[in-house]
Parts: C-alpha cells; sequence; structure tokens
C-alpha cells in the first residue's frame, strides 16, 4: 500500500504545485536584459554625469527630481550686508605681509564678559579669531583650528568668525577694525544699528552697548596665498553693556570663495569657547564640510537672514562695578566743590562717641566687631568713620546726602572693594578724597550744672545763681550762626538757682532758622519742642542700646534716658540730662566759632583771663569775688522775649543768691552732709545751699561725667608710623620697622597669616609664598589708656619670574583684600602672565598630525603637503587643475562637487552625512536632527542655606559656577535668586536661606537627555558637598553652601523623550526614523540599518524612501516592497518538473525489467516440474 501511495504522489503534487505557483511566477519572469532595466540595479551603479542621462534613467517622480535637482543658488538680495568699514567708515588698517599677524591689544577699561570671567585684553589675528589672551605677553596667533570643534576644555579662551589658516603675506587683503567707548551715552550709528539686531535676537529691548569692536577681514586668501584661488570676506562685531557680551558674524554674500579642496589641514572652524567651560560651535559645525565654507549662505532663523551669525558670549549676567564707577566719575567733578578737606573722623570709637557732632550708624558693609559713626552738615556734607572691635580707627570717607547714605557709599564699592584694579580706587578718591584722623580736632565743651555751676569753653569754672532768663553763648562764624539761652528758677525755698529749661537756635547759609527747647517736667522728664512743636521720638534700632532718635531737617535729635540730645546740622551740639528736678547742660561748640563767642559761657580763645567779658566789652578778672561775678552774670540777662518766650511766673525784683564763702561760714552743722563731697566745692555748695546732700552728690556726679567726657575727647590713640606700601618678590622676606609715639605700644595683626610675622616691636617680615588673598592690619594698643590704632598697608607681591620684570606700579587686587599682584614686563624670549614660559615653537600647535620637537619646532609636513610643519598645504599643483571645473550637477542632493588635486584633477563629491556613496545619491548614514521648534530648558528649584551673609551675586555666581562644571556641561543660567526670610535658629547663627532657579539647555545628540531627566538631581546634591576653587573675580563664587539632600532640589520642568521627540525631526531624505537611545540621544536613522528588507533583500535609501533590491536564493525568488513573499522561479519547476518525470519513467523501466526479470525465471522452473512429473 505505500509503494502505490509513493508512486502516486510525485504526479497528483507537481501537478498541484505546478497550477498554484504558475499565475504568481507568470507576472515576476524577467529575461536577463528586463533586469538590468528594472529599476533594482540601476541604484548601484554609479549615477551618470550630464544631466540628459540622469533624466532619461533616473525615476521621474517629483520627489526624485527635486532632491537630485542641483542646490538652490543663493538670492543675493537675502544675503546680509556688512557695517561700513575702510577708511571712509573711520576704520583703522592694521595688516603685517607674513604668514601670520595679530593686532595690537584692545584694553577695555569696563573688560569683557566672557563665559563667566571678566577679561581684560583681547586681539585679532589674520586667521579669523578674536583672542583673549591670559596675559599681555602670550600673543599666538593659532593658524590650525580645533579638530574636535569648541568643547569647553579648550586652553585658549576666543571668538571665531573663521578660523583657519590665512595669509596676506603676498600683498593681497588686509583688515581693518574701530573701537567703539560709548560708556556714557555717546553717540555712534554702527553701536546702535548692532544694538537693535541685539535688541530682535534676544528679545530684550533694554540691551545698551557700552563698548563694542569691529574688525573685517577683507580678501583674505587662505595659506599659501600663491597657490590658492578665492578671497574671503567677512565682518566681527563684539558687543558689551558691561554684564552681558554677544557677537555677531557677517558674512559677505559671494564673498567667501574659499575652496574646500584646497584645504589640507583640520577645517574651518566657526563660535567660540570662554576658556573656562562655556561654549559654543556655529551651526555649520555638523554639516558638510564645503557647507561650512560657505557661511554667507547660512540661513539666520531668528532674523530670517543669510550670512549672519549670532552668539551669546557670557554665561550668566553680572553686575560690572568697573563700569560702574567710571560712570560715577564721569558725573562728579575731579575735585569736590564742597568742604571735603574741613571734617576729620575721630581717632576712637570712644572719642567719637563723647562728640556729639557725631552718631552711631549701621551701614552693613564690614564685618562683625565694626561699628560706623556719622556726621554730617547741610553746607559741606558729611563723613562716616568706620572703627574695629577695639575703638581703632580704619576708614573715614565723605557723604554728601545723609538721607540717601546706601547709594553715597556704593560707588566705593564700585570703585574699591568690588573690583580689581586699584587705579579706580585711586580716581575715586580724587573725587572723594581719604578721611583720616590726623587733621581731628574735637569740639570745645562747656557745662553748666547744679545750682548753676558754669564751666566756660576756656575752662574756667565759677558758680552763679541769677535768676531769669541768660544767654548761655551766641556765635557766628561766615556761614552759621548758633544761640544758646537757659532759664533759670529758684529752688524750692533756697537762696539758689537751677536750670528748668534751655533753648538752642542754629541757622546756616543753607538752612533756616532751627530751634530746639528742654523744657523740665516733673519725675525728671523733659520734654523736648522742635520749632514750637513736640517732639515724639521713634527707637534707633541701629544703635541697639534703647536710643531714642528724631531726625529733621537740620537736627537729629536723641533720648537715651532721661538725657537729651541735639546736634544742629553736624555743628554744634547741645546735651541736657535731668537729675533731682534740676536740667545740667553740656554745649560743644566747632573750632570754627573759636574767638567768636559771647554770653555766660565766656569767650572762647584759649585765653581764661578774658572770659568774663560783659556786653558793654569790659572785663572782670578770674578769681574775683561772687558778688562780682553775679554781677557779670546778670549783664547777660535777657531783657524782652527770648527763645523760650514768655515766662508764666512773676519773678522777684531784687533776688540775691546765698554765696559760697557765707555758706562757708556757717557749715559746722553740715559736717556729715558734705563728708561724701571730697571736698568738690560744686558739691558742697549744693549741700550746704539746699541742706540736701542727695543733690549734692548728684551735682558731684554730673561734673566728673562731663571731665571724664572731656579728658577722653582730648585723648589719642598710639600711633602707627612705618610704611603705607609694601613691596616683596616672591620668596623673598622683606622687613618693615613700624614705630608709635607710645612707650607702651604693643603691635599685633588684627588676622594671622603663614606669610606674615609681627613682633610686639613693630617688626613685621613678609615673605610671599603664594597668592592667596589677604588683608594686612596692624594694630598698636596702648594697655595705659586702652585706646588702639589700625594701619592696613597696601601689599604688593610680585610673582614674575625674574625681579627685573616686575612693575610695582600696574597692579591689580586679589579678591577683596589689601594684596595685589604687580605686573610683569617680559623679556628674554618669556611669555605668560607672570613670564613663567620659555619661548618654545611647540606653544603653538603644528599642523595635525605633525610632532613638534621641544626646543626644536615643528616636523616636516606630512607627505605631499609643503610647508613650515606649522603651515602646511598641498603642493602646487592647483594651477594644473585651474582651468578644469566639475561636470553640471555632477553632486546630487547639495553635495558639493570640487576638482581633487591629489587625483589627478578628477571631480570628487563632499556629501551631506546621510550618503554613503561618492556621488551624494544613496543615503543610508545615520546624522543628528535638527531643531524643528525652540526647545524648551530643563528647570530646577534649589534651596540653599550658608552663613557667611552672602550677597545675592554672590550666591547667584556661586551655584553657577557648581552648576556650569557638572560633568554633563548643560546649565545655562540662574533665572531667579530669592533670599527667603525665616525665623533664626536657635544658636542665633546668621543662616540666610535661598531659592534658586536654575534652567539646563536639552541637546539632541549624546547623553544629555537622559543625564537631564534622570541623573540631573543627584549630581547637583553631589556637587554642593564640596568646596570650589576660590576665582579673583568678583561677586565670588567660592560661597560654602551647607550640603543639600533630595528634598532640596526640585524639578520645576521636565519633558520625557516622546514629548521632546516633537522638537526634532530629520530634514533630508524620505523614510528617516527619528530614534531614541540614552547614550545617543536622538539619532536619525535609516532604515536600511533596521532591517527594512526581508530575505537578504539589499536596502537602498533613495530620494523616495528606502527600497529593496530582493535577491534569489536556491528555488526562490523574493519579491514585495520589504522582500516580505517568496516565489519559485519556473525554470527551476520545471528542472523540477522535468527531472520528477525523468525519475519516475527510470523508476517504471527498472520495475519493468525487474518485474520481467522475475517472471521469465518462474516459467522455467514450472516447466521441468511439470516434465518430470510426467515421466513414467
Amino acid at each position: 500500500m505505500k509503494g502505490a501511495r509513493w508512486r502516486r504522489v510525485p504526479w497528483v503534487s507537481l501537478s498541484c504545485l505546478c497550477l498554484c505557483l504558475l499565475p504568481h511566477v507568470v507576472p515576476g519572469m524577467t529575461t536577463p536584459s528586463l533586469k538590468t532595466d528594472g529599476g533594482r540595479r540601476t541604484a548601484t551603479s554609479p549615477p551618470p554625469t550630464t544631466s540628459q542621462t540622469i533624466i532619461s534613467t533616473i525615476p521621474s517622480t517629483a520627489m526624485h527630481t527635486r532632491s537630485t535637482a542641483a542646490p538652490i543658488p543663493i538670492l543675493p538680495e537675502r544675503g546680509v550686508s556688512l557695517f561700513p568699514y575702510g577708511a571712509d567708515a573711520g576704520d583703522l588698517e592694521f595688516v603685517r605681509r607674513t604668514v601670520d599677524f595679530t593686532s595690537p591689544l584692545f584694553k577695555p577699561a569696563t573688560g569683557f564678559p566672557l563665559g563667566s570671567s571678566l577679561r581684560d585684553s583681547l586681539y585679532f589675528t589674520d586667521n579669523g579669531q578674536i583672542i583673549f589672551p591670559e596675559s599681555d605677553y602670550q600673543i599666538f596667533s593659532y593658524p590650525n583650528p580645533l579638530p574636535t570643534g569648541f568643547t569647553g576644555r579648550d586652553p585658549v579662551a576666543l571668538v571665531a568668525p573663521f578660523w583657519d589658516d590665512a595669509d596676506f603675506s603676498t600683498g593681497r587683503g588686509t583688515t581693518f577694525y574701530q573701537e567703539y567707548e560709548t560708556f556714557y551715552g555717546e553717540h555712534s550709528l554702527l553701536v546702535q544699528q548692532a544694538e537693535s539686531w541685539i535688541r530682535k535676537m534676544t528679545n530684550n529691548g533694554g540691551y545698551k552697548a557700552r563698548w563694542a569692536l569691529k574688525v573685517t577681514w577683507v580678501n583674505a586668501h587662505a595659506y599659501p596665498a600663491q597657490w590658492t584661488l578665492g578671497s574671503n570676506t567677512y565682518q566681527a562685531i563684539l558687543s558689551t553693556d558691561g554684564s552681558r557680551s554677544y557677537a555677531l558674524f557677517l558674512y559677505q554674500s559671494g564673498g567667501m570663495q574659499w575652496d574646500v579642496a584646497q584645504r589640507s589641514g583640520n577645517p574651518v572652524l566657526m563660535g567660540f569657547s570662554s576658556g573656562d567651560g562655556y561654549f559654543e560651535n556655529s551651526p555649520l559645525m555638523s554639516q558638510p564640510v564645503w557647507e561650512r565654507y560657505r557661511p554667507d549662505r547660512f540661513l539666520n532663523s531668528n532674523s530670517g537672514l543669510q550670512g549672519l551669525q549670532f552668539y551669546r558670549l557670557h554665561r550668566e549676567e553680572r553686575p560690572n562695578y568697573r563700569l560702574e564707577c567710571l560712570q560715577w566719575l564721569k558725573s562728579q567733578p575731579r575735585w569736590p566743590s564742597w568742604g571735603w578737606n574741613q571734617v576729620s573722623c575721630p581717632c576712637s570709637w570712644q572719642q567719637g562717641r563723647r562728640d556729639l557732632r557725631f552718631q552711631p550708624v549701621s551701614i552693613g558693609r564690614w564685618g562683625l566687631g565694626s561699628r560706623q559713626l556719622c556726621s554730617f552738615t547741610s553746607w559741606r556734607g558729611g563723613v562716616c568713620c568706620s572703627y574695629g572691635p577695639w575703638g581703632e580707627f580704619r576708614e573715614g570717607w565723605h557723604v554728601q546726602r545723609p538721607w540717601q547714605l546706601a547709594q553715597e557709599l556704593e560707588p566705593q564699592s564700585w570703585c574699591c572693594r568690588w573690583n580689581d584694579k586699584p587705579y579706580l580706587c585711586a580716581l575715586y578718591q580724587q573725587r572723594r578724597p581719604h578721611v583720616g584722623c590726623a587733621t581731628y580736632r574735637p569740639p570745645q565743651p562747656a557745662w553748666m550744672f547744679g545750682d548753676p555751676h558754669i564751666t566756660t569753653l576756656d575752662g574756667v569754672s565759677y558758680t552763679f545763681n541769677g535768676l531769669g532768663d541768660f544767654l548761655l553763648v551766641g556765635a557766628q562764624d561766615g556761614n552759621s550762626s548758633f544761640l544758646l539761652q537757659g532759664r533759670t528758677a529758684q529752688t524750692g525755698s533756697a537762696q539758689a538757682t537751677n536750670f528748668i529749661a534751655f533753648a538752642a537756635q542754629y541757622r546756616s547759609s543753607s538752612l533756616g532758622p532751627v530751634t530746639v527747647q528742654w523744657l523740665l517736667e516733673p519725675h525728671d522728664a523733659i520734654r523736648v519742642l522742635l520749632d514750637n512743636q513736640t517732639v515724639t521720638f521713634q527707637p534707633d534700632h541701629e544703635d541697639g542700646g534703647g536710643q531714642e532718635t528724631f531726625n529733621a531737617t537740620g537736627v537729629l535729635l536723641s533720648r537715651n534716658g532721661s538725657e537729651v540730645s541735639a546736634s544742629f546740622d553736624g555743628w554744634a551740639t547741645v546735651s541736657v540730662i535731668a537729675l533731682s528736678n534740676i536740667l545740667h547742660a553740656s554745649a560743644s561748640l566747632p573750632p570754627e566759632y573759636q574767638n567768636r563767642t559771647e554770653g555766660l559761657l565766656g569767650v572762647w580763645n584759649n585765653n581764661p583771663e578774658d572770659d568774663f567779658r560783659m556786653p558793654n566789652g569790659s572785663t572782670i578778672p578770674p578769681g574775683s569775688p561772687e558778688e562780682m561775678l553775679f554781677h557779670f552774670g546778670m549783664t547777660w540777662q535777657i531783657n524782652g522775649t527770648g527763645l523760650l518766650g514768655k515766662r508764666n511766673d512773676q519773678l522777684p525784683s531784687n533776688f540775691t543768691p546765698v554765696f559760697y564763702s557765707q555758706l562757708q561760714k556757717n557749715s559746722s552743722w553740715a559736717e556729715h552732709l558734705i563728708s561724701n563731697c571730697d571736698g568738690d566745692s560744686s558739691c558742697i555748695y549744693d549741700t550746704l545751699a539746699l541742706r540736701n546732700a542727695s543733690i549734692g552728690l548728684h551735682t558731684r556726679e554730673v561734673s566728673k561725667n562731663y571731665e571724664q567726657a572731656n579728658a577722653t575727647l582730648n585723648q589719642y590713640p598710639p600711633s602707627i608710623n612705618g610704611g603705607r606700601v609694601i613691596e616683596a618678590y616672591k620668596g623673598q622676606t622683606t622687613l618693615i620697622q613700624y614705630t608709635s609715639n607710645a612707650e607702651d605700644a604693643n603691635f599685633t595683626l588684627r588676622d594671622s597669616c603663614t606669610d606674615l610675622e609681627l613682633f610686639e616691636n613693630g617688626t613685621l617680615l613678609w615673605t610671599p609664598k603664594s597668592l592667596e588673598p589677604f588683608t594686612l592690619e596692624i594694630l598698636a594698643r596702648s594697655a595705659k589708656i586702652g585706646l588702639a590704632s589700625a594701619l592696613q598697608p597696601r601689599t604688593v607681591v610680585c610673582h614674575c619670574n625674574a625681579e627685573s620684570q616686575c612693575l610695582y606700579n600696574q597692579t591689580s587686587r586679589v579678591g577683596n583684600s589689601s594684596l595685589e599682584v604687580a605686573g610683569c614686563k617680559c623679556d628674554g624670549g618669556t611669555f605668560g602672565r607672570y613670564c613663567e614660559g620659555s619661548e618654545d615653537a611647540c606653544e603653538e600647535p603644528c599642523f595635525p598630525s605633525v610632532h613638534c620637537v621641544p626646543g626644536k619646532g615643528c616636523e616636516a609636513c606630512p607627505p605631499n603637503l609643503t610647508g613650515d610643519g606649522r603651515h602646511c598645504a598641498a603642493l602646487g599643483s592647483s594651477f594644473l587643475c585651474q582651468n578644469q571645473s566639475c561636470p553640471v550637477n555632477y553632486c546630487y542632493n547639495q553635495g558639493h562637487c570640487y576638482i581633487s588635486q591629489t587625483l589627478g584633477c578628477q571631480p570628487m563629491c563632499t556629501c551631506p552625512p546621510a550618503f554613503t556613496d561618492s556621488r551624494c545619491f544613496l543615503a543610508g548614514n545615520n546624522f543628528s536632527p535638527t531643531v524643528n521648534l525652540e526647545l524648551p530648558l530643563r528647570v530646577i528649584q534649589l534651596l540653599l542655606s550658608e552663613e557667611e551673609n552672602a550677597s545675592m551675586a554672590e550666591v547667584n555666581a556661586s551655584v553657577a559656577y557648581r552648576l556650569g562644571t557638572l560633568d554633563m556641561r548643560a546649565f545655562l543660567r540662574n533665572s531667579q535668586v530669592e533670599r527667603i526670610d525665616s525665623a533664626a535658629p536657635a544658636s542665633g547663627s546668621p543662616i540666610q536661606h535661598w531659592m534658586v532657579i536654575s534652567e539646563f539647555q536639552y541637546r539632541p545628540r549624546g547623553p544629555v537627555i537622559d543625564f537631564l531627566n534622570n541623573q540631573l538631581l543627584a549630581a547637583v546634591v553631589e556637587a554642593f558637598l564640596y568646596h570650589v576653587p576660590r576665582r579673583s573675580e568678583e561677586p565670588r563664587n567660592d560661597v560654602v553652601f551647607q550640603p543639600i539632600s533630595g528634598e532640596d532640589v526640585r524639578d520645576v520642568t521636565a519633558l520625557n523623550v516622546s514629548t521632546l521627540k516633537a522638537y526634532f525631526r530629520c530634514d533630508g531624505y524620505k523614510g528617516y526614523d527619528l530614534v531614541y537611545s540614552p547614550q545617543s540621544g536622538f539619532t536619525c536613522v535609516s532604515p536600511c540599518s533596521r532591517g527594512y528588507c526581508d530575505h537578504g533583500g539589499q536596502c537602498q535609501h533613495l530620494p523616495s524612501g528606502p527600497r529593496c533590491s530582493c535577491v534569489s536564493f536556491s528555488i526562490y525568488t523574493a519579491w514585495g516592497e520589504h522582500c516580505e513573499h517568496l516565489s519559485m522561479k519556473l525554470d527551476a519547476f520545471f528542472g523540477i518538473f522535468f527531472g520528477a518525470l525523468g525519475g519516475l519513467l527510470l523508476l517504471g523501466v527498472g520495475t519493468f525489467v525487474v518485474l520481467r526479470f522475475w517472471g521469465c525465471s518462474g516459467a522455467r522452473f514450472s516447466y521441468f516440474l511439470n516434465s518430470a512429473e510426467a515421466l513414467p
């Protein structure tokens, strides 16, 4: 049965197979000639070389026609125009007929913000760069572009409009430049035009440039100029407002003519690098090489202009204190017109507190332990003085308007504290000369206390018990006048009087009369009237000692307990205290009133003999009997209405007090009362006259307080004599000897420093070993009087390679310290900031792949190139090919055709990155997508804490530095820095809390997206665990923050991969897929690389998309769009069919023979058997 079934199968199965396959095989059957023209193999053959052939052989669809046509020419009217340049535009021409040259240095007074730094100088080269050197002696031309583009780890800070090796040595081409300074709003048409472009690009309508540089390279030829054809004309504009900086690159339409075929080294580089991690490459750097050499065809999407590139050069916006200082200096007269030279500071805090012209203020610009006193005068401005923890005078400065104290002090910070240029501080001090204490003259005090005891301005003491209103002092000079009047009343029933009211009036050339009255009230209270209006005092938070103040035009009133003081225009002062229902007063007058006073306080001329001068000019001598002194005093009684108005009580007409001599005669009864007076006559008089020991002791106490205040006013701290400027060379010890006028003066340093040593005798040793910033402040303290002085000399260190190179008159300050670094004048073939580098031909990189031998220079150029090893070019075969040109439409899909000088002047193509063949027809390579829409930002919020009382600018700079140095450089800026108010901790430490919003930039390539979405928060937490190195710029970037956790870093905006995908597109051949991977980011991937064709089909990416060329294998032919179908080949079918038939035929013949042989054998045997059986 099995044999029968097997014999039937071939016939039945082959018949069915033939019927089933035949309809499908026929449409697919092709002859060899048809296969050639069917469109599958033409894709693998080189494209034709003429346009006629292209039209007849390539597919004729519209998509194919567009994609294979020649690049659309750039319309000239869409190209950007260069700004006017040349002599007619006011430019200066600069050119050197050498292979390389560099321009003179430009030194913007404001500095130039680049990255996170403020650069001091810059220059341009013939090679299309503007370079910011580390020092004025590190000047190179760097002819060879970086092979990898800018990476953020670049050793040189530069802006590159067109960095490639140019050559002006043959006499062709030139450069023009012009510098524009508009610090003070000067008009410049070019600056205004550049401003308008920058405002449009940045959407910042408030941008105002303060410095700009225009550089134009005209007809620049590639190296070597004698061999190369075509020239370039382009322009760079640098612009800054001091805080922000931008670059405009403009390329003349049709003026960028260098041929990529003639470039043998690294291709041109455009963009910038700040030298501190901030950089940007031109969008053209991701384009084919030939497109990089045609930046005049580049379309700027923001402006719609071709030939324009725009860059933001600053990493974050930071205040420019140099500019602030310069603008302030411009607004001020060279020398102040007000009385700047007439005011000095008290030489100690103790002395200043006794001078009521000076009041304590809180300015908040010094550290802990620092205190300030200020005095203001309407007609000559004011002065503020700073004192240290021991009361030592540190510095003083002039101010003009007391109500704008903070604004007044800002210019000093701009010019002297917050920038590193000491010359700006010197210019500031011309406008605001330094205030010292050497010429300080304390005011002269006079006192009125008890039943009244008076001490005159010349120090003569007497007792006057007159009853009425009296002129205590009247004074005037050319600018002001001052009156002080007092009112007495009888002290109980005693034959004595005491003051119950005072009134003072001040007027000046700039102020009308200001009148203050002190009126005694019950319980030792004082009512104060200002111009007949009751004064309500407010707590003085700046004093912190319970003092209350009232500030009005021309007078500052302060109350501390039962004492009320008035400072009239910072000129004359009166202090009144109530004790035992008696008013006691002191008055202080400035030296300008000397020889100009009258009244009960005498004639102030340092001559006690004429103090008792009466209104008629007659004088009684000191030591006169009390009766005569009483008569003298009564001559100064005010007849009529004085400053205190009319009295409410009726005075007796014949009041005569009891005199001291009378009391002494009958004092035996009061020995026990006066025993505590220790012989003090005023105490004894009041005790005896009032029969009250308590009042007598109060009088003695007030008297001693006045005497002590006067002694403090006239007591000076020890002086410090010695060098105000100390200059030292690195590693060498400098000795300076300081002395003092006080024998017991002890010298110390305020802050210790490893490089400094100060002995108690004033010997200072300085051995500078590093440039770590410090502030040298020398203190001299007298143990006897408890007063101290301070001196802060300038400290200038030279770190130059040789001492002869030091320029001590050209310095820069290190941070906010007293340390200044001297400039260096490099000689003997040295260079660098400190002339630390020796001239070496290897300092500038050689041509790519050329080794540099230290001390000798670059080795020979590679084979087939000629030059000096730094400049290399193909052998001068360009003249052999100069008459050759590319065939029309030789390269497809915007490929660039050039004549190869190394392949026998044959045309060659430079293709966009998607293409795999030599003619830019077949795609398939992966490439980076283009940004379709403006990319959103990755935004996080930081919650930070610090204990350094840092400013907002310092926090911003410190956070920006940490985030800008993450492993993945994607930080853009801090958009918000805000201090958060919170309750002080129990320890009382001054912790400040900050909220910072930080922004990062997504980029399509590399692991940036994965880092920002999945690793950023952890990386930020780690970045705040470590300290950062100190930089010299201000504001400082090394604020020490408390460690943070994941809870302190919060997401604000983050886009997932699917959302980000909408912002990118694959411009180029149809059919590319946008594929994302964590390590590579977004990539445009051809389906050909992802198994687009089945069954071994060959994939080719044509303009219309991927196409499969199906291949045959075994007995099958693959077909379909993806070669997903299989058909049996017809010849194979018939071969199998006839082979099967032949096999069957052979099988049948064989079977027949076998059976036949078997049949014949069986008949013969039967015959013999039958025969045998037939025999008898």
